[in-house]
């Protein structure tokens, strides 16, 4: 008995001796991503020779396992290196936050008080109500008794109404400062507090010694977009930028008082260049599609959008009524209207996704409040022919048929609906002729009758081998031609997203506390002055405004990146604007914002012979006028664009083209008109084409 309670008393030692008590580090340097961010940590501590166990928690629970990287390890190796995630340690709550529970907590106190006077005024009021009846019969009640009575029970009544209404009012404030604080504390609060991620690593130390480590990891809920402030006083002044990045992390660790450093670099996007190989033309199904380039991986999301508004233009340039526009991952989307235009709540969303019938589709991140698009006309079927008896599955010998020289598609009897057999004249003896192909179907051999079976959706490739090199490795069987057949449910896609090549760096002088929420931090980056060139730009048939626009020149050496703007003109907010360096272009157009002192208008002149026949031909007149009136105190440069349509179709002509003194592009129909417009005076310019096409087939006019 004696030892059982010995055993009782050196067990629960035991159990807890071997007990790993984590090490404290502390985040010193983190480097922003355009997504996601490297964290930087120190630690100091003691290891005793033999092996050690170091656990590092409180740590994000996004870590990226691959990404830990420790230094400062002197003679110690590492034996083992692994991250987890722990679900029952809790974050540390901060101040600010346990700051705004305790006054919510003090308020939803001070409305029980609230609540326990109107249940005691509410009890009195029952008490009146039930006393307040006269009988009859009693001998002692006079009219002076009567008054005195009612009078008590009225200013009683009045006055308890009174204090309850006092007390309604007091609890709908101090409810609203409840909701007030906690929507505060909704802005601190971290979906990610309910989880930490702890990193354990084992040593093995030849001897005692003192480690300072240093260890990296990436995290994923993190990064910065960029910000410009673009002020110019008036139009012979340079333009000037403040370069700012709005920083955001939602990693579930706050970054108190650390060196920050922005990265244009993203980590997560894939590097590996494209590889680029020989496009073979085959017959496929009339819903193939081809792939399509993957985008630029500069522009990002953006987290401080709530409302995105932009245009949808067709490849012409022409709005887009009632296409789509959607959130991706969710049913909440929206049309365009009359114009082309759309606005939708993006709250929650990272992607927008714009599609409308005959066009491309195309997918964008919500990176600025305007967002523009412009759809590709989608691949049309030149002609579809429909045979009652066609069998979807032969086209696999179609297609073989254009793979090598002398292969032979063939009617198994000549009959609709019959199967049909491969052959390769020329091949092994004079008989070889009537022999089969070998089939190979992601490297299994069927037989040819089983072709039927494979949807030609499924297919990713087919290679045809004829030479003896080449199906040597087969055989008897494949002396006559190997079909290698690659199915695409059982192989990657094949798409390579391009490669990254810029990755420009800034270090912030100043440190900064960045917490875990929803808040946006404003770090200035820099600051610089281009020389700008003013004018004033019109497409009256796309929009009858005048807008100012400046080019700037020298704007390369500043690793701009493409982000929206803030428009200070002559010290007055003029607006939003989109910096994209990622045009081509020598000069950086950004619009200043409308002038609403240039005036213009594009009128249709009514001609009523501007449709008549011809034979089978119907004939189209057209013809605009522009006209612009410069209202200002001063000349101003204008660049009025516009457009004759060009047709793409020997059927369609156009034909009797006047454009007065404008600058024509033939091959684009593009009119450019440069004018200089003294103070209140105007102008107008005149254009004017004709159309004809056959009277049976309508024209996009």
């Amino acid at each position: 008995m004696k030892n059982l309670y010995l055993l009782f008393f050196i067990l629960p030692s035991l159990l807890f001796a071997n007990e790993v008590k984590p090490k404290a580090s502390t985040i010193k340097n983190v480097t922003v991503f355009l997504e996601g961010a490297s964290i930087e940590r120190t630690a100091n501590f003691n290891v005793t020779p033999g092996e050690n166990i170091l656990v590092f928690n409180n740590l994000s629970p996004d870590i990226d396992e691959s990404s830990i990287q420790f230094s400062g390890l002197k003679n110690t190796s590492v034996l083992s290196l692994s991250f987890d995630v722990n679900y029952l340690e809790k974050k540390a709550l901060s101040k600010e936050y346990l700051g705004f529970k305790n006054k919510i907590d003090s308020l939803n106190l001070a409305i029980v008080y609230i609540d326990n006077k109107i249940s005691g005024f509410n009890e009195e009021m029952n008490l009146l109500s039930n006393n307040r009846k006269l009988s009859s019969d009693t001998s002692d009640l006079n009219v002076e008794k009567v008054k005195t009575l009612t009078t008590y029970y009225r200013n009683r009544f009045t006055e308890i109404k009174n204090e309850l209404q006092k007390l309604s009012l007091q609890k709908v404030k101090i409810s609203e400062d409840i909701r007030d604080y906690g929507n505060e504390m909704l802005k601190l609060q971290d979906s990610k507090e309910e989880e930490r991620g702890e990193i354990t690593l084992k040593l093995d130390a030849p001897s005692a010694s003192n480690l300072g480590l240093t260890f990296t990891y990436n995290i994923k809920n993190a990064g910065w977009f960029p910000l410009y402030d673009v002020r110019a006083t008036d139009i012979n002044s340079p333009v000037s930028f403040s370069y700012k990045a709005n920083v955001y992390q939602q990693s579930g660790t706050d970054w108190d008082d650390v060196n920050i450093v922005l990265s244009t670099g993203d980590p997560t996007t894939n590097n590996e260049k494209p590889n680029l190989e020989s496009k073979w033309l085959r017959f496929m199904s009339p819903n193939y599609r081809a792939n399509k380039a993957v985008g630029n991986t500069s522009v990002k999301y953006n987290p401080q959008v709530g409302t995105v508004s932009g245009y949808v233009y067709d490849d012409q340039g022409l709005p887009l009524p009632g296409a789509n526009v959607i959130l991706k991952g969710t049913s909440n989307g929206t049309q365009t209207d009359f114009d082309g235009r759309y606005s939708i709540n993006a709250s929650g969303a990272r992607d927008l996704q714009f599609s409308y019938v005959g066009f491309e589709s195309q997918e964008l991140p919500i990176s600025a409040s305007t967002v523009n698009v412009t759809l590709e006309a989608g691949a049309a079927l030149d002609e579809v022919v429909i045979a009652g008896y066609s069998r979807s599955s032969r086209s696999i010998e179609r297609t073989l048929q254009g793979k090598a020289a002398g292969v032979q598609v063939t009617a198994a009897n000549g009959k609709p609906g019959q199967g049909s057999f491969v052959r390769i004249r020329g091949t092994g003896s004079l008989s070889a002729g009537s022999k089969p192909l070998l089939y190979i179907v992601d490297g299994e051999e069927i037989d040819e009758k089983n072709l039927d079976e494979i949807d030609n959706d499924w297919i990713k490739d087919i290679k045809m081998l004829t030479k003896s090199f080449e199906t040597a490795k087969y055989g008897s069987k494949g002396r006559n031609g190997v079909v290698l057949i690659t199915l695409r449910n059982k192989t990657a896609s094949g798409n390579f997203k391009e490669e990254g090549i810029t990755n420009t760096t800034f270090e912030i002088k100043k440190k900064y506390t960045i917490k875990s929420n929803q808040d946006i931090t404003v770090i200035e980056v820099d600051k610089f002055e281009f020389p700008a060139t003013f004018k004033h730009y019109a497409a009256p048939e796309l929009n009858e405004n005048v807008f100012l626009t400046a080019n700037i020149t020298g704007w390369e050496k500043y690793d701009l990146l493409y982000g929206e703007a803030n428009i200070y003109f002559n010290g007055a907010y003029a607006g939003k604007t989109i910096i994209n360096p990622l045009a081509t272009e020598e000069e950086l157009e950004l619009s200043m914002g409308v002038d609403p002192n240039v005036i213009i208008t594009r009128k249709k002149i009514d001609n009523f012979k501007s449709k008549s026949f011809l034979g089978a031909n119907r004939i189209v007149s057209k013809e605009y006028e522009i006209k612009v009136k410069n209202t200002k105190q001063s000349a101003i440069t204008l660049l009025i664009e516009d457009r004759i349509p060009v047709s793409q179709n020997k059927e369609i002509k156009v034909d009797d083209l006047e454009y007065g003194d404008a600058e024509f592009d033939e091959e684009k129909g593009i009119l450019k008109w440069n004018i200089t417009l003294g103070a209140n005076e105007d102008t107008a310019k005149r254009l004017s084409y004709v159309v004809k096409y056959p009277k049976y087939k309508t024209v996009n006019l």
